[in-house]
């Protein structure tokens, strides 16, 4: 095979990639938009029956939007994306928003600590991940 021939092979394997992340990206901003919609007319619907304690709302919705957003870096690392960890952001956000919300509904001033420990830890892993892959030259 000649070189030219090689590069067109290598061009059409990272056509079809960047293809298949935009369809990706595509299919989940549909799920995503899907679930999140999802989520507040179930809400309005379980507030309006009385099925939720009075001021609840928020803290489901809160833990909902979590949840969507870990499912969303799940998606992103377990799909076919070049890079893996691009969605590390929404699984902090999702992870600390979770976190959040399960506060509210259990005693806030008790369990509020939790969310900054996580928010750091993902820091950290997300720093350490990073400085593990770099190379360094002399």
């Amino acid at each position: 095979m000649s070189s030219a021939e090689s590069e067109k092979e290598k061009e059409g394997g990272i056509k079809t990639m960047m293809d298949s992340n935009r369809k990706l990206e595509q299919t989940w901003s549909a799920i995503g938009w899907g679930l999140f919609l999802t989520l507040v007319g179930g809400l309005f619907l379980a507030g309006n029956q009385g099925w939720l304690n009075q001021g609840s709302g928020w803290s489901y919705f809160i833990i909902g939007l979590g949840a969507i957003l870990i499912l969303g870096f799940f998606v992103r690392y377990f799909g076919i994306l070049t890079n893996r960890w691009s969605g590390v952001g929404g699984l902090i956000a999702g992870l600390a928003l979770v976190l959040i919300g399960i506060a509210f509904l259990y005693g806030f001033g008790n369990w509020w600590p939790l969310v900054l420990i996580v928010i750091g830890i993902g820091i950290l892993v997300k720093a350490f991940w990073g400085a593990g892959r770099q190379t360094y030259s002399h």
